[in-house]
């Protein structure tokens, strides 16, 4: 297979022996961003569920300048979800902008540079609650295929999610990583680093075994984008950029959304040659 070539994920899986699809979306758009496309093409197919893990108030924290509220973001993502007729869970943990440290107090993520990072030992506790509260609803559940973040981008939120989901599921192949959009673009998103899927795998010490793309309706992925209004601008700057965007990101001449299998590294499989066995 030719490096850039893409597999027909839809056609490769055998959707009648998954009991669920999970989505793994760091924050309450990320799904829809990335994995819109392939969740309305499996209406009908599969149950889908889709776990937004920081969607919590800001307890005993001002809102931050520039930020919805997450009561409003949960509305939106409420509403894009009901499109859809998509299940969704929301769960309490805060977004990195409202986490504080346990030792100091004080907000851990100050600014761009610290959230765009591997996260710090005060956000420990963190990433271990929420690989037990992942743990119950993915693991012991049927045949299940999760989709996580591949952290493109190395916004912190995305990287905890990527490593949990690694830490479930290891190297089985029902664990496929979607490419974080619009992170992906490079170019959108002001005070993002350039980024690729290369060296986000690499980050998680994963190496690519397949890419596959899911073909989306632009209008349609469009439609359910416009349900989060108090992002878009922050994402794209405007509705026109954000259209272009959906419609200049293609495969072969036409709007994909991206998706990866991965094995891992050299310091997972102790070398070259060397093997591991799946963590679940």
């Amino acid at each position: 297979m030719p490096h850039d070539a893409l597999l027909p994920l839809l056609d490769e899986i055998d959707w009648s022996s998954i009991e669920r699809v999970i989505v793994l979306s760091p924050h309450l758009d990320d799904a829809a961003l990335s994995c819109g496309g392939l969740l309305t093409a499996l209406l009908g197919r599969v149950s889908r569920l889709v776990v937004t893990v920081t969607c919590a108030d800001a307890a005993k924290a001002r809102p931050r300048k520039g930020f919805a509220i997450p009561a409003a973001r949960r509305l939106e993502d409420r509403n894009a979800m009901h499109s859809i007729d998509c299940d969704f869970a929301h769960l309490g943990f805060a977004d990195a902008i409202y986490r504080r440290s346990p030792i100091s107090g004080q907000l851990i993520y100050r600014g761009i540079r610290e959230r765009m990072a591997a996260p710090p030992i005060d956000d420990a506790a963190h990433v271990e609650e929420l690989y037990l509260v992942l743990r119950r609803l993915c693991l012991d559940m049927g045949n299940v295929l999760l989709l996580s973040p591949m952290a493109i981008g190395q916004h912190v939120d995305h990287l905890m999610c990527a490593h949990v989901a690694i830490r479930l599921f290891g190297s089985s192949p029902n664990l496929l990583f979607y490419e974080d959009f619009p992170y992906v673009l490079g170019d959108v998103m002001p005070d993002v680093p350039e980024d690729d899927p290369e060296a986000a795998l690499r980050r998680l010490d994963r190496v690519a075994v397949s890419r596959h793309a899911v073909p989306f309706d632009v209008e349609r992925k469009i439609a359910l984008l416009r349900h989060y209004p108090s992002q878009m601008p922050l994402l794209f700057g405007d509705d026109a950029r954000m259209c272009r965007a959906l419609r200049e990101h293609t495969y072969d001449g036409q709007p994909v959304e991206r998706y990866w299998r991965a094995r891992p590294g050299k310091s997972r499989t102790g070398g070259r040659n060397g093997g591991g066995s799946a963590r679940r």
